[in-house]
């Protein structure tokens, strides 16, 4: 896959995630869930727009519209169970942000342009974060993996 089908695809999943975590923020009974999907909300919007800038300016560029993958979304897209729970839907987020950053390095790692490579870098540290924020807020709900209250990583990115 060239650096312009893996950002067309990349606009693709953004769009899924905003999709899914507006939906999740609206059926959210519990207040903190509720801010959590409305933050990751946000963040998908936030990277829908980087990646539609470099999209923009990699068109222009090669002066050719590439064809999305729909198989290959359709993989990078997990599958939402019917009747989800918030602990479901913290679930289905974890997945969803891993599949996502590993598509990201490895389309860091085949992009032709300095640029390309740098946004799917930092975007996949950033989807890795969104899955480490997700882990924290199940391992609280399910009361596993934070000691009192004691967050073990960092939600800053480098």
């Amino acid at each position: 896959m060239n650096e312009l089908e893996a950002l067309a695809l990349a606009l693709e999943v953004e769009k899924n995630e905003l999709k899914f975590y507006l939906k999740l923020a609206r059926k959210a009974k519990d207040e903190r869930a509720k801010k959590m999907f409305l933050f990751l909300a946000k963040e998908e919007a936030e990277h829908w727009d980087l990646f539609e800038g470099k999209f923009v300016e990699m068109l222009i560029e090669k002066c050719e519209l590439p064809a999305v993958d729909k198989e290959l979304a359709e993989k990078l897209v997990v599958k939402e169970p019917e009747n989800l729970t918030e602990v479901d839907a913290v679930k289905v987020g974890m997945e969803q942000e891993k599949l996502t950053w590993e598509f990201y390095e490895k389309a860091a790692k085949e992009a032709e342009h300095e640029s390309v490579r740098r946004l799917f870098e930092e975007l996949a540290k950033i989807e890795k974060a969104h899955y480490e924020l997700l882990k924290a807020q199940y391992d609280s709900v399910m009361k596993t993996g934070i000691w009192m209250d004691y967050q073990d990583f960092s939600l800053e990115v480098d």
